[in-house]
């Protein structure tokens, strides 16, 4: 894309989109996202690569959840706004690209302080210049229970993008010292309560762009986090495709309190993407003009490279903070959290 009609954050300065190049794709693309995410059906949904631009009518955000709900009915799905919520433009960054939340109002209720993880520590891992986006955590009560989680989702650094610290060759790919750093912070940073309730019970989720047995997903097992793809679906999970090689950079990790008390109750990958072929994508790219209409359909398939990660979860107990909401119910009800590539 030479056109760079996308901005880096509002008010930034132009830049090339990260996905539709053009008006056609964008109208290819857009059915197959609210179909993925109808398909997906979670309470709370965590979104990595939305398009940085705002939370007014005319964003990526207001336009996908406008779309979904005039398939799935008025109201169903509501996002964060997260500038309104921290009194910060951009609290997500001023990349092209940033991390976003929708929810189901009818299911739960965003609860405590919208908190967005942007200090140079985390977002610049230790480097020299921003690398990761930033991390956007928020508490949810369940209304029919009154349980409350904290979801917080991310997107760190990808091994092919380059850092000022070298690739230390030692099969982590570009920036793994930069996503090291950040999980750190990362995990610093959730156990000060950044949402002001109190609730221990936190599942992280995104793209960590990190394997199984890389740096930092073990700085965030250290810290107390448990990964869920690993002890529900094994050594043979995997979300995303690369070279031929299959595994996950995808994830969900979950405190010691959310796992600990039974509060997981189930995990899967939704191969929606990794198992499918690119050319049935959105793009028109390197397509004949028939190829472009014989091959696309306004399905879920291939809406993007990386497959949606589900969690159910059942949460058992209100945060330990009740003045941040009116909260009198203990028992346990379903709700699921699932992040879509």
């Amino acid at each position: 894309d030479n056109v760079d009609n996308c901005t880096l954050g509002v008010n930034g300065g132009s830049t090339d989109c990260r996905g539709a190049d053009t008006q056609e794709e964008f109208d290819r693309q857009w059915p197959k996202t609210v179909a993925a995410i109808l398909a997906v059906d979670a309470d709370v949904l965590g979104v990595n690569e939305i398009e940085n631009d705002g939370y007014d009518s005319d964003s990526s955000l207001s336009h996908l959840v406008d779309r979904l709900n005039a398939a799935a009915g008025p109201g169903t799905y509501a996002y964060m706004d997260v500038d309104s919520a921290t009194g910060q433009l951009n609290a997500l960054g001023t990349d092209a690209i940033k991390v976003g939340m929708l929810y189901k109002p009818d299911v739960v209720t965003p609860v405590g302080t919208t908190a967005a993880l942007n200090t140079p520590e985390f977002v610049g891992g230790g480097d020299t210049a921003p690398r990761s986006r930033p991390s956007l955590a928020q508490a949810f009560r369940v209304n029919a229970t009154g349980g409350s989680f904290v979801a917080d989702v991310n997107h760190l650094k990808s091994k092919g993008s380059a850092c000022t610290v070298p690739d230390a060759g030692d099969g982590q790919g570009n920036c793994n010292a930069s996503r090291t750093v950040s999980a750190q912070a990362l995990a610093t940073w959730l156990a000060t309560d950044p949402t002001g309730t109190g609730e221990d019970d936190v599942i992280i989720l995104g793209d960590l762009n990190s394997y199984a047995m890389e740096d930092p997903i073990k700085v965030l097992e250290s810290a107390g986090y448990t990964n869920l793809v690993s002890s529900y679906l094994g050594e043979d999970a995997y979300s995303y495709v690369f070279d031929g090689q299959w595994g996950y950079l995808d994830h969900a990790l979950g405190s010691a309190d959310l796992v600990g008390k039974g509060q997981v109750n189930g995990v899967a990958e939704f191969h929606i993407n990794a198992d499918e072929p690119s050319v049935l994508d959105y793009n028109t790219d390197f397509k004949t003009v028939n190829l472009q209409d014989v091959l696309y359909n306004p399905d879920m398939f291939r809406v993007s490279d990386h497959d949606p990660v589900i969690v159910g979860l059942t949460p058992n107990s209100p945060a330990t903070v009740e003045a941040a909401f009116d909260d009198t119910s203990v028992n346990p009800a379903p709700v699921s959290f699932a992040q879509l590539g």
